[in-house]
């Protein structure tokens, strides 16, 4: 049965894609069974993994407009269901839709038993995709960069997340906060630390992994591959693979 993870901020910029994508690719590399989900109308998960444009997409299948299988592509070792570039429209019609938080879970009824985890890649708001994704998830991870601003919105992804577990999914839980882009010895970064682990909210919800700058990671995305296939040798490369056995030690199939 798949573990289902939301990678939520809504706030742009925060390596929602980035973390996605690698930690996906990661977790491929341990021998695990993976699905990711472009939920974000700029559609740049499915332009990573060269699927941008492609048609079924999200969008078709949550309106009913196609089968689940027909909607799944395959990059190397990794699946995924590709963004639409329409995302607003299809809003609009899931707002319309009686229940329409529920629509993803529904549909991914179909292929839980098919892999080891599913990714979903929200948009950079906490509107209804972002609610579906929620409402679909066993957990919800939030990639943040140590950088002024950072907690902007924070507050909010957990009121939501709160009110989904209260009214919508009672299993959700928050996996944790990922840094990303992280810089160890700046008193920033330290500040950043020392701000979440003093919030009796965010205790032991900060991953021990982090994800430090390289552009390497940036660079794989613009070609179409991760950054396994892109820089194997990579920072990135080695971050997200301690990222994936921290999830596979915490989450891991029980």
């Amino acid at each position: 049965m798949a573990m289902v993870f939301s990678i939520i901020n809504n706030k742009g910029g925060t390596g929602k894609t980035t973390t996605t994508l690698n930690l996906g690719a990661a977790l491929t590399k341990k021998k695990k069974s993976v699905l990711v989900i472009d939920f974000d109308g700029q559609c740049n998960l499915s332009s990573s993994l060269g699927v941008s444009g492609s048609s079924p997409n999200v969008g078709d299948l949550l309106l009913s407009q196609c089968k689940l299988d027909d909607a799944i592509y395959k990059h190397s070792s990794i699946s995924i269901i590709p963004g639409a570039e329409k995302m607003l429209d299809i809003e609009n019609q899931i707002n319309n839709e009686p229940g329409g938080e529920y629509l993803l879970k529904e549909t991914l009824n179909g292929v839980l038993n098919k892999y080891d985890f599913i990714f979903i890649d929200c948009p950079p708001n906490l509107g209804i995709l972002s609610i579906n994704s929620l409402v679909a998830a066993d957990y919800f991870i939030v990639p943040m960069q140590t950088e002024n601003f950072a907690f902007i919105g924070l507050d909010k992804i957990l009121y939501i997340s709160e009110k989904v577990n209260k009214r919508l999914n009672t299993n959700l839980q928050l996996a944790g906060i990922l840094l990303i882009r992280f810089a160890q010895k700046t008193k920033f970064s330290q500040a950043v630390i020392s701000n979440i682990s003093n919030n009796d909210k965010l205790k032991d919800k900060l991953f021990n992994s982090f994800i430090r700058q390289d552009i390497a990671l940036m660079e794989s995305s613009a070609f179409g591959q991760t950054i396994y296939e892109y820089a194997p040798k990579s920072r990135g490369a080695s971050d997200y693979f301690d990222l994936a056995k921290e999830i596979l030690n915490k989450y891991g199939k029980k």
